[in-house]
């Protein structure tokens, strides 16, 4: 519960510079364990399962959707919830796996917790629009999140404040790619980790691989990455 809120509150707290504006639904530990234990499953059925963790989530038509991609058997899944102006936050984690192995950790759970991160905002006053992305295809080369990024107009980077990626959690306390991430970004999960009494900490991973934010930054967005 507090790794779910202290990943998503950072976004409002460095654009707004105010903590204390803050304001979120609690989301009990039993929701989120039980949304992680829905792993079961080839691809199309993790792609299934999480546009109806979303619908459960209280999202519906027109905001939950599927984006199709040229060349690949399953769609992005998007979430919108909009807010009061036309600034944007996304955030994304990839629900596929390898066909070896159940893709728990790397990364249902990343994926897994999009639905609660839009439960816990969902009913409290907001400004920006949230965009929840479950990219498709990663373990293919992160074919979901570069047909994503490539799809979206100037425009619409322009208005885009900041991306959140959630990749592999729940292995240790929060910890963030710190040399892949935009600095603002990382002060402001800091500070709401001395808020809450939560230890967090960077990790760089340049030797292991890459992740579904580079895309986004490579776009110049405001880009958080890989929170573990």
């Amino acid at each position: 519960m507090c790794f779910l809120l202290i990943c998503g509150l950072a976004w409002q707290a460095c654009i707004d510079a105010h903590a204390d504006n803050v304001r979120y639904k609690p989301v009990s530990q039993e929701i989120i364990e039980e949304r992680l234990e829905k792993y079961a499953g080839n691809n199309p059925q993790r792609e299934a399962t999480l546009k109806q963790m979303f619908a459960e989530a209280g999202s519906d038509e027109p905001h939950l959707s599927e984006q199709a991609l040229k060349g690949s058997k399953l769609p992005n899944v998007i979430c919108v919830l909009p807010g009061s102006s036309d600034r944007v936050i996304i955030a994304g984690a990839y629900f596929d796996r390898v066909a070896d192995g159940d893709g728990v950790v790397d990364n249902w759970s990343g994926a897994s917790l999009l639905p609660s991160l839009y439960e816990a905002v969902k009913l409290e006053p907001r400004r920006h629009t949230y965009i929840f992305v479950g990219f498709t295809d990663e373990e293919k080369g992160e074919v979901g999140s570069h047909f994503y990024v490539r799809r979206m107009t100037t425009e619409q980077v322009a208005a885009t404040d900041a991306m959140v990626n959630m990749d592999t959690l729940g292995l240790a306390p929060t910890e963030i790619w710190a040399t892949h991430s935009d600095k603002h970004l990382v002060a402001a999960l800091a500070s709401l980790g001395r808020q809450m009494n939560l230890p967090v900490t960077g990790v760089n991973v340049e030797q292991v691989g890459s992740t579904d934010s580079e895309q986004f930054a490579a776009r110049k967005f405001r880009a958080s990455r890989s929170i573990l």
